[in-house]
This record gives C-alpha cells, structure tokens and sequence, in this order.
C-alpha cells in the first residue's frame, strides 16, 4: 500500500539523519587528532599549500624499513600520464627513491571518496514512489530498482574490483568514477523507466571504486595503525549510505522531479574525479604475474586454500545476517502489541545508530591493540548477549529494545573491523580480491537476513526470529573457534 511504502521511507530517513550526524561528530573529532604517522613531514616546498604537504608527505629511503606485509610492486618507469594522455600532477607521480607516506589526510581524503560513490547505491531507495509517479509505473515494478542496482553492485565486486591487483590503482579509480558520474546523467535524463532501470544497473557495477579504497588503505598504511586506518575508509561507506538515502529524500521535497537529485549526484561525482586527478597519489601496479582470468580463478582458490578468509567470510555471512534481521524485523515489533508505535516514532529508534558510528575509530584502535581475532570474539560475544536480551524480553519492554539496537549495532562495526584485519594479512599481493571474495559473503548475509528475518518473525513470532538469530550467533562463535588466534600470525 502507498502508505506503508512511504513509513518505511520515513523510517530509512530519519534512521540516516541521526546515523550522519554521529558521523560527522566522529569526523569532526578526529580532525582534530595528531597525524598517526611516525615520521616527520617533510617540509613543504616554497609555495606549495600546507595541505599538500600534509596530503603527499614521502619517506625518505632511511626511514622505516619496508613492512613484512608490505605489497611488493613492479619497479618500472615513474609514469607522468595517466590513460595516455592525461598528466598527473607532480605531487602525485610516484618516485622510488621516496615513497609516499600514508597520511591521516589522504586516509580522510579516501573516507571522502567513498562517501560520494557508495551513495549511488542508495539514492534510489526514498525516491521510489517520484519514480513511479514520472515513469507511470507501479509501485511493485519500481522496486525493481533495487534489486537491479545491488546486482550490478555484486557483480562489479566479482569482476572489477579485482582489477586492483592487476592494474594501477590511480587510473583505475578515476575511470571507475568518470564512468559511474556520465551514466548518472543518464538516469537524469532517461526518457524510459526501461532505460532507467539499464542505466541504475551499469551505475551500480561502476560504483564498487568504494571497494578499491578499501584494500589500498590496508595496503599504504602501516601495520599497525592497519585497523584504524580501515575504519575511518569505512567510516566513509557507512556515510555514504545515510547521505544517499538522506539526500535522495530531502532532494524530492524541495524539487519538482526526481531527476534533479541524479543531476547533483553527477555533480558531486565529477567534482570528486577532480580531486582525486589532484591529490591521489600514482602507486605503481602489484607484481602478481596473473592475467584477468587467472586474477579471478584464484578467488576462488583463495576462498578454500586460505581457512582465514574461509572463516572470516563464513562468519561475516552470519553475524550480517543477523543484524539485518534485527532492523527488518524491528518494524514489526514495534508495531505490534504492546507497542503499538507509528513510522514516526519507529524512526526515533534510528538515534540509537549514533553509538555505533562514533564507536567505529575505537574499534580499529582496540584491533590494532587486542588483535583481529579477540575483536572478532568481542562483537560476537555482543551480538549473542543483544540476542538473548532480545529473546527473554523484546516484547516485554521497551529498554531492551532500545539496547539491542544499540549493541546490534556495535558488535557488527567491531566484527567487520576485526574479520578485515585478519584477512588483510592472509596475502598482501592479493587484498584486493580478497576483499572482493569477503564482500561478497557480506552481501549475501545482507541478502539472506533481510529476506528471512520478516519471514519467520510475521509467520512464527518474535520469539522464534529471535532464537533463529541466537542460534546463528552460536555458530558464528564456533567457527571463530575451530580456527584460534594461535592458528595465525596476529
């Protein structure tokens, strides 16, 4: 029914709200923070903006001997253009005698870009009833949308974002956010709901830039400032999809057309391709000596020779499963006996999702101190006491509904910092599809607790979603444990 399609939108609007605001207190925090970086800067040259000292600090060759971990990269000729044609800054051309030094700046710079391309994903979701209204289609038909842009998401996560082991990861990122920029235009301008729904789907594929960022920032940054440097680029992500969702609705309220907010969308992309042609640096491609089809068979290969990235994908799968049964379900308790809330006062709940964002640095802090696999086994240890509070007492009162999705919450940003850490250091030459083979466990988690959460809640009882989820916690426990922390080097 229209009505129940615009509370759901509701609810997603006012759950981003308080979710962005927690980011941008955290992001507003760390700001302020000393660099991390051991090193000295090195001194500006004359003229040249302190931001790009900051941004392109380098290692002089005496400094900090090459990590264990460290990626190994193909010793060629410095390249001054990038595609052929198009010069890269002298800041960012890439110099073997001194390296570039992994900054707080350029780690914020990464969060930024992730940010702007993750929300392609998400512009659609409040913005489904417009669509329906200027194509003329039904609101069962325009949920198609959805679907269409997770899966060119997905299979750009299988079949692009292991090009990061293969090819320079600066002209890559800029080819990947020219092309997800010029086919936004076209959602603009679509004069079709069929195009339309074309144009979403190669928009999504084109949108995994997101998930380049994410193996680069394990790969520059020191060992062990690893885990917190990966927390602020998915601190970046999480903030991506509140401002989809946040600025697709607020866009549609103001304006005449739906199409305006993929108009400003293209904007903000162009505008981050100019950025990142400015100050990303041009690290030289990994020496893998694996071509395209031999880069995505040993996905496969990793996922069953390496029980780390095994057991943290297994693990991943279950733990989201979880969490988005919790939230997907959680409308429906509210709604019920003895609640009886309206999408108004559903959406409030979402305040409870500032906890966890600003949680997000310290958990990359306390991995980088306990290691990955303790963290694990805290966010796990979380979840299960959230879902056994849920199970004794969600329907009895409304304190522990407001813990759990606190908890929730935490113990998924907690597990997901600590499963990465650990996975970064199964082969560094390969984080990108290693990364790759990971996300796509966690996408399909997403996929598997969003369907069967509602399900067994509407046809069973929150009980009985409840126990489903405690068991599958359970499990998760398990798993962490058939593989201990004195199996790996943490």
């Amino acid at each position: 029914a229209p009505g129940g399609v615009v509370s759901r939108l509701n609810f997603a609007l006012v759950v981003d709200a308080a979710s962005l605001a927690g980011l941008l207190t955290t992001m507003t925090a760390a700001a302020h923070e000393p660099a991390d970086d051991p090193a000295s800067p090195a001194p500006a040259a004359a003229g040249r903006p302190p931001l790009f000292s900051r941004l392109f600090r380098r290692r002089r060759h005496d400094e900090d001997d090459l990590a264990e971990d460290r990626t190994v990269v193909e010793e060629e000729p410095p390249s001054k253009r990038d595609f052929g044609f198009l010069p890269i800054p002298r800041r960012c051309r890439y110099s073997p005698d001194r390296p570039f030094i992994f900054t707080r700046s350029l780690n914020w710079l990464f969060a930024f870009g992730a940010t702007i391309e993750v929300a392609n994903v998400y512009y659609v979701q409040p913005i489904q009833v417009q669509l329906s209204e200027r194509y003329g289609v039904s609101y069962e038909t325009v949920t198609r949308i959805l679907s269409l842009v997770q899966a060119g998401y997905l299979v750009g996560l299988v079949f692009i974002t292991p090009l990061g082991d293969l090819v320079p990861r600066r002209p890559l990122l800029l080819a990947l956010i020219f092309l997800s920029a010029t086919l936004t235009l076209g959602q603009a301008a679509a004069p079709t709901f069929a195009g339309f729904e074309g144009l979403t789907f190669v928009v999504g594929l084109f949108t995994v830039s997101v998930q380049v960022f994410v193996p680069l920032t394990a790969d520059l940054a020191p060992p062990e400032k690893r885990a917190s440097s990966v927390s602020i680029t998915l601190s970046g992500l999480i903030a991506g999809m509140v401002w989809g969702r946040l600025f697709g609705g607020v866009m549609t309220r103001f304006t005449s057309s739906p199409n305006h907010v993929f108009w400003l969308a293209a904007g903000t992309q162009y505008a981050l391709l100019v950025l990142m042609w400015a100050f990303l640096p041009a690290y030289p491609k990994k020496r893998t000596g694996l071509n395209y089809w031999q880069i995505l068979r040993s996905m496969v290969t990793l996922f069953f020779t390496k029980p780390v990235l095994t057991q943290a994908s297994l693990i991943a799968l279950l733990s989201c499963s979880v969490m988005v049964s919790w939230w997907t379900s959680l409308t429906f308790l509210l709604d019920a006996s003895p609640f009886h809330y309206n999408s108004f006062e559903i959406g409030l709940f979402g305040l409870c999702g500032i906890v966890s964002v600003v949680w997000a640095p310290w958990a990359g802090k306390l991995t980088d101190r306990i290691s990955g696999w303790n963290a694990t086994l805290l966010a796990l240890c979380i979840q299960l006491a959230t879902q056994a509070i849920a199970l004794g007492a969600a329907q009895l009162n409304l304190a522990p509904v407001i813990i759990c999705c606190i908890l929730v919450d935490v113990a998924h940003q907690t597990h997901t910092i600590g499963n990465q850490h650990r996975i970064f250091k199964v082969d560094p030459q390969a984080r990108s599809r290693i990364n790759a083979v990971y996300m796509a466990m966690v996408f399909a988690g997403q996929a598997t607790g969003s369907s069967a959460g509602p399900k067994v809640f509407l046809r069973y009882g929150w009980r009985a979603c409840y126990a489903l989820s405690l068991a599958l916690t359970a499990t998760a426990i398990l798993l962490l444990f058939l593989r201990g922390p004195s199996a790996i080097p943490e």
